[in-house]
């Protein structure tokens, strides 16, 4: 079963802090299931993991609720403030909602979860998801995944690179560097997003999807769209099809891993 492991749905305020979204007219709007369903079943899928658009509790609580209607949405990944002293107790009180798959942390090293948090997630098998910029030094956060070589960590959108210009030495450096923690997975996204608008070739993306596939192998990277961020710079089926031509000479095995395994087996979907 392919899966998409990132998909975000928002009822649009003019509170909502996500600079993407604010700076992006076309993304401000509602976005929700009932919008991408049929994009997923044309596209193959067969559901997604639904992700936070922004770091507030009442995120996680709205995604639960959409996922208990709509079957399609396979999992949650939430967001609480695992750093914060009540941070077990918030776990436990999070429990309820069954949909929960994990939680995300947008952190450059600062404000890292305790240890008694990290033995609660990992006994709960709650994934963490870790969102990082390009350019973030990513010297503490490897020490970090190397405390917790049974917790399993999912770096998103590739660490944030520019994709407007060839692969930086910087971002490089830190995905290899980081993928050699076995802990550590990748969603391959956010790619398209940072690009060249519409005059973006499949070839920009080449030499990036290269140096992650060497890097965590296909055991280690899962397909995601992160629809509708991408919206800003394709479509659904542009993305899903340049990574199946990248992939076109993997073996089936290798594909099914990238394109759906790998994602039920880190999230238990």
């Amino acid at each position: 079963m392919h899966i998409d492991a990132g998909v975000y749905f928002w009822k649009y305020e003019k509170t909502i802090q996500n600079p993407f979204i604010l700076a992006n007219r076309m993304l401000q709007q509602n976005y929700l299931p009932e919008q991408i369903t049929q994009t997923l079943h044309r596209n193959g899928m067969g559901g997604c993991l639904a992700v936070i658009t922004e770091s507030e509790e009442v995120e996680t609580r709205f995604l639960s609720e959409l996922a208990l209607t709509h079957p399609e949405i396979r999992g949650v990944i939430g967001w609480i403030p695992l750093y914060d002293p009540k941070a077990v107790e918030k776990i436990q009180e999070f429990q309820q909602y069954s949909p929960i798959r994990g939680y995300r942390i947008d952190s450059a090293g600062n404000d890292l979860p305790a240890r008694e948090v990290m033995e609660l997630l990992q006994a709960s098998s709650y994934s963490i998801d870790i969102s990082l910029l390009a350019d973030s030094h990513s010297s503490k956060i490897n020490k970090w995944l190397g405390k917790y070589p049974e917790q399993p960590f999912v770096l998103e959108d590739c660490g944030s690179p520019d994709t407007r210009q060839s692969p930086s030495k910087t971002w490089e450096s830190a995905i290899r560097e980081l993928s050699k923690n076995q802990n550590l997975n990748c969603k391959v996204s956010g790619l398209l997003e940072r690009s060249n608008a519409k005059t973006w070739k499949p070839a920009d993306f080449y030499p990036f999807l290269d140096i992650l596939f060497d890097s965590f192998g296909s055991e280690r990277l899962l397909f995601a769209s992160d629809w509708p961020f991408l919206l800003v710079s394709g479509m659904y089926l542009q993305w899903k099809s340049l990574l199946e031509k990248y992939t076109e000479k993997f073996i089936e095995e290798d594909r099914d891993k990238f394109f759906g395994e790998n994602a039920r087996t880190i999230y238990r979907l």
